[in-house]
């Protein structure tokens, strides 16, 4: 029987409009936090959206994928990274961009978080329809 290791802990996914490592400190600065975006016209295109993530307790090196979808699951974008956890104890902190995003309709989205295959955590992201309302 082969035991599969364990996932990595998920502590935070802060879905913002970008992120800054300080080179001089290593430290992350998360700029713009959101969790929701208005549009006036579909389909609309977002120009940018980053996502901060801090893992623990994974083991070795691993791929993390990081994947946009509609209610459907249909996937709208993906990001994928490869990882290594030194020590468990380690609090590993990563940033992922995604550019021009096309969102062709208002609903809901959700930024997924996968180690291998295997789903991690998930973030919730409404699209809004700001266009007037007819009386």
């Amino acid at each position: 029987m082969t035991t599969l290791p364990a996932l990595p802990v998920p502590l935070a996914m802060v879905v913002c409009d970008a992120v800054w490592r300080d080179p001089a400190t290593g430290k992350y600065f998360i700029l713009g936090c959101f969790s929701a975006i208005g549009a006036h016209s579909f389909p609309t295109v977002h120009p940018s959206l980053s996502a901060y993530i801090a893992l623990t307790d994974g083991y070795g090196k691993m791929g993390l994928v990081l994947r946009l979808v509609d209610t459907s699951l249909n996937v709208l974008h993906e990001s994928k990274v490869d990882v290594e956890f030194a020590d468990p104890r380690t609090i590993l902190e990563i940033a992922l961009q995604f550019q021009h995003l096309t969102f062709s309709h208002p609903g809901e989205f959700r930024l997924q978080l996968l180690a291998g295959d295997s789903f991690v955590m998930e973030r919730r992201v409404m699209v809004h329809d700001l266009r007037p309302r007819p009386l």
